[in-house]
């Protein structure tokens, strides 16, 4: 592999992101390696927001940022089978335009798909891990609480495996997204579900503590809550008793919905997995059964700083954004 001039989304301090020229020395790829050309990077709306601001404090700048991208494949090495030069694949690797990832990283992308749809296959994948845990069946319904681009993905994908999905944001916007994707059983608060108090899983995506409360006030007793989003910051001044009375009283299963607590790959005994996860919810964004049309905005690598305050500032134009590393002008 030759060297390249690299360059790199990062965190250069708190709230500030700037588009950075590095050099990736060549050298040979080991056995199990593919170097690639990125065409589009996913930004994480949530997890990418609380390292742009450093909520939980202690970044070291810069700060390396992102964790999908479509890449062509421009080699491997000796061992990998399967994936070619000029392959398009779906890899866990940050905002680069050069990467260089394991063959156990990586997805291919469907024949036909655009880029930009195939690397959305990321966020289908983090509530699948819920599903795959939960004792819960399609025959009762279900409650998904914040519609950003995690809670949007979870309902659709709720609501294709044939549960009765709830789906609830403050956000007239966001609500109007939903009711675009396909899903009928929109609100703007809980208390507006005609299932509250009858659910058997809540799936609290939007990581507010107030949701999480409203969201165990529509349980049936025996029910299950799982916290999808992240909670980056206390935003409410309720207590702990407040939840444990809720959750002791109500007999609620109370679960991390963190993703990666499944194996990255499918083992005998246990099929579901990340990266099985990422291949179906391709699958299913390729079917029309999760639908993305005009829900993301494209926009170059050199407009992260402003892709990021928007996020943060919640006047993003649609509900995710992709850097779309074709449109580079620096090249």
């Amino acid at each position: 592999m030759n060297s390249y001039e690299n360059l790199s989304v990062k965190f250069v301090a708190k709230a500030k992101a700037a588009l950075v020229k590095e050099t990736l020395h060549g050298r040979v790829l080991g056995d199990h390696e593919i170097f690639g050309k990125t065409i589009v990077s996913l930004i994480s709306s949530g997890s990418e927001r609380g390292g742009y601001m450093d909520y939980f404090g202690g970044n070291q700048y810069p700060v390396e940022t992102g964790y999908a991208v479509v890449m062509e494949v421009l080699g491997t090495g000796e061992r990998v089978e399967g994936i070619k030069p000029g392959d398009l694949v779906f890899a866990s690797a940050p905002h680069c335009l050069y990467n260089i990832v394991g063959d156990d990283a990586v997805v291919p992308v469907l024949e036909g798909m655009a880029p930009e749809e195939a690397v959305l296959c990321r966020f289908p994948a983090v509530s699948m891990t819920t599903m795959l845990k939960t004792q819960i069946r399609p025959v009762e319904p279900v409650l998904v609480t914040g519609l950003g681009i995690v809670g949007l993905m979870c309902a659709q994908m709720m609501k294709h495996c044939g549960y009765e999905v709830y789906a609830v944001d403050h956000n007239k916007k966001r609500r109007e997204t939903a009711r675009e994707c396909g899903l009928t059983r929109v609100y703007p608060s809980v208390e507006d579900c005609p299932a509250a108090g009858r659910f058997g899983l809540a799936i609290e995506c939007s990581g507010a503590e107030q949701a999480a409360l409203n969201a165990l006030d529509a349980l049936r007793k025996g029910g299950e809550l799982s916290l999808v989003g992240v909670p980056w910051y206390r935003g409410t001044d309720t207590w702990a008793h407040d939840v444990f009375h809720k959750v002791f009283y109500g007999f609620i299963t109370l679960t991390s919905g963190w993703e990666w607590s499944i194996p990255r790959h499918s083992t005998e005994f246990m099929p579901g997995s990340n990266y099985g996860n990422f291949a179906i919810g391709m699958e299913w964004i390729r079917n029309g059964d999760i639908k993305v049309d005009g829900i993301y905005e494209l926009a170059s690598p050199e407009e992260c700083d402003r892709v990021y305050q928007a996020i943060v500032n919640k006047t993003a134009p649609k509900t995710c954004a992709i850097f779309d590393w074709r449109t580079l002008s620096v090249l």
